[in-house]
């Protein structure tokens, strides 16, 4: 059985929000919108691109700022395509179509009543962009079952470092560490985030990938409605 945890800090994209469906859907839309003719191989290689700059944001490298600049800079110059188009432009109009994209994990929206039910107290800790991802959580139906959400750019540090960690433990009720649980898909941010402030933590890995930084994993699921069987929470369909 694992400890007796009252408070749960939820990781969003991949972890609770399908992250690349609202990523794919989203992209296709501004790349029309923009009179770019997106396939599979730029929108694979735009992922790609986004992915190792948030990696980088998380290793302290770049600010959110070059994320929003460099993303489709980088994008358009690799693919030849959208010359003379501004690509902040093109970011702003992304995140707007971003932002509408609300998809679900599968079980997530199960999980998180039943928890709420079973009596936890859930937040949502997040490095995305702050409007974006209070929207995205709207449209998914999930943001009144968590007490706060915690982003990255609002707390002036991001996971995985410790100073964001911190101000989360003092902003909740709980003031035990022990009672504390982090879960997340990221080994980098989530997982990495959570020995680094010493909080027990549930690594969602459903594509078992291996754990190659060798960090101390409480548990680790293929699936939502294992967290909640190792919780000892039913999972009740609404």
């Amino acid at each position: 059985m694992p400890p007796t945890y009252t408070t749960i800090l939820f990781d969003a994209d991949d972890t609770l929000l399908d992250f690349h469906k609202a990523e794919r859907t989203a992209l296709r839309q501004v790349l029309l919108f923009f009179g770019v003719i997106p396939t599979d191989g730029m929108m694979d290689r735009y992922s790609e691109i986004n992915a190792a700059l948030w990696h980088a944001f998380e290793r302290g490298e770049v600010t959110k700022e070059d994320i929003k600049n460099e993303r489709y800079r980088r994008l358009f110059a690799e693919f030849g395509v959208g010359q003379g188009v501004d690509t902040r432009a093109v970011n702003d109009r992304y995140l707007e179509f971003l932002s509408q994209g609300g998809y679900l994990i599968e079980g997530a929206e199960t999980l998180c009543r039943s928890l709420k039910a079973a009596g936890f107290d859930l937040y949502i800790i997040t490095n995305g962009i702050p409007r974006t991802q209070r929207l995205r959580l709207e449209h998914s139906g999930l943001l009144p079952l968590f007490s706060d959400v915690f982003v990255s750019e609002a707390i002036g540090a991001q996971k995985p470092f410790p100073a964001f960690f911190d101000f989360v433990l003092a902003h909740i009720p709980e003031q035990d560490p022990r009672r504390v649980l982090v879960v997340g898909d990221s080994l980098g941010s989530d997982i990495q985030g959570a020995a680094n402030a010493g909080l027990d933590c549930v690594w969602f890995n459903p594509k078992e990938n291996k754990n190659d930084r060798a960090l101390p994993v409480t548990q680790e699921v293929k699936t939502l409605s294992a967290l909640a069987a190792w919780l000892g929470v039913r999972m009740k369909e609404q």
